[in-house]
């Protein structure tokens, strides 16, 4: 049976929500929204002002309003220095880390390159505990930490195994407890919640966490670095799959021995367009071999020839790509993101027009869009997935309770 105090919890969570999508509410405005009387929502705010999680403060009017004399009123808002939350990646040629505050903004962020395919698995989380170590060694108060969350490029398990990280050349590895080790064994006086997420996954969380509108119903997402994984969002939520491992787009099969083998499944759709792939073609068609994929990009802002040949053929393998993606998820958007990304423009009606040509006479074409979050959108989306996990409701106790609980929607 739900208690009291699982009702008043519930209710706290359901104003944090409510306060952090509208960036600030009245006391008023927060009681219509969670359908409660004033004395309840002024107990509600009260005990989260208490916890440090919500402040009040003067509301700065806008236009018409800011003209008209009176006492200025007053707004409940999210108390960015409530809670920071952590957000890591494990790349195959760089580590980065990102913390955010309480109202979900970016506060610290460390990049650095480190060859983790190279190294043994002990040797990269051990400079990515310290890479940890030292953003929290940045904020002004550690002790304030409510998760941290570290995506790679794998497939994981619920108990934060890296099953298979094909790319970075591990297998079996004890990811979310050696990182546990390392941060507990820095800082022994602090416990946070600590989470292990598909990078793929965290991407597609920071291009949809903020966006209310849902611009599709359904979006698919391919992060294309020295691979490619995927994600699927439908109806604001990240589609997982009965393993947890929906959405590995850079798996599919489109035949034949792919351009890299390396790292890749041969044949395999990030052997085509990973960037690795795209890179040895490159070169192949005569580009220096140290070029990189800034050269290749800014060889094709100059219209060079062999890097516009290189993006044509990377085009052609990213359509087959998207158009079975299309045709079985029906997307009404694709976001593509990850350092090869920006090649997309350069050869976008192209793919188009060798998606339209496949897909059957009728079906709706996706809109395709590159990300604009940078290299860094995995580590931030790891550290939104924490600050959704604070934000969310414990569904096991509403079931526990012998009478239903109603709950703001959003």
């Amino acid at each position: 049976m739900a208690t009291p105090q699982t009702v008043r919890h519930l209710n706290e969570i359901r104003a944090l929500n409510a306060l952090f999508r509208n960036a600030g509410m009245s006391r008023a405005d927060l009681a219509r929204a969670l359908g409660l009387n004033r004395s309840t929502t002024g107990n509600i705010i009260t005990s989260l002002m208490t916890g440090g999680l919500a402040v009040e403060r003067p509301s700065t009017p806008r236009g018409e309003a800011a003209a008209k004399t009176g006492r200025p009123g007053i707004q409940v808002q999210i108390d960015p220095v409530g809670a920071s939350f952590l957000g890591a990646e494990i790349g195959v040629d760089r580590l980065t880390v990102v913390a955010i505050d309480m109202a979900a903004q970016e506060i610290s962020r460390v990049s650095i390159p480190f060859p983790t395919f190279a190294e043994t698995p002990e040797a990269g989380i051990d400079r990515m505990a310290a890479l940890i170590g030292e953003v929290m060694g940045r904020l002004a108060n550690p002790g304030r930490i409510k998760g941290l969350c570290v995506a790679l490029p794998a497939l994981l398990d619920t108990d934060g195994l890296v099953i298979n990280g094909l790319i970075l050349g591990w297998r079996n590895v004890r990811l979310k407890a050696m990182i546990a080790e390392r941060i507990v064994a820095r800082f022994p006086d602090l416990d946070f919640d600590i989470s292990i997420e598909n990078d793929a996954n965290a991407f597609a969380i920071a291009e949809t966490y903020r966006d209310t509108t849902h611009r599709s119903e359904t979006v698919a997402f391919l992060l294309i670095e020295n691979g490619a994984g995927g994600g699927v969002v439908i109806g604001g939520r990240l589609f997982r799959g009965s393993a947890g491992l929906a959405g590995e787009f850079g798996q599919i099969v489109l035949g034949g021995p792919g351009f890299y083998a390396g790292r890749h499944k041969p044949g395999h759709l990030e052997s085509y367009i990973g960037k690795d792939a795209v890179l040895a073609r490159y070169r192949e068609n005569g580009a220096p071999d140290d070029a990189d994929i800034d050269h290749l990009l800014q060889a094709l802002a100059r219209s060079d020839t062999a890097a516009l040949k290189t993006a044509q053929a990377w085009g052609q393998g990213l359509a087959m790509g998207l158009i079975q993606v299309t045709s079985v998820l029906n997307p009404g958007l694709i976001i593509l993101g990850g350092s090869v990304a920006p090649i997309f423009p350069h050869v976008a009606r192209e793919v188009e027009e060798a998606m339209q040509r496949e897909l059957l006479e009728g079906f709706p074409m996706p809109k395709i869009e590159t990300s604009s979050l940078g290299l860094e959108g995995p580590a931030l989306g790891a550290a939104l997935l924490m600050h959704q996990r604070m934000f969310s409701i414990d569904e096991s106790a509403i079931y526990a309770s012998e009478q239903p609980i109603t709950l703001f929607q959003s």
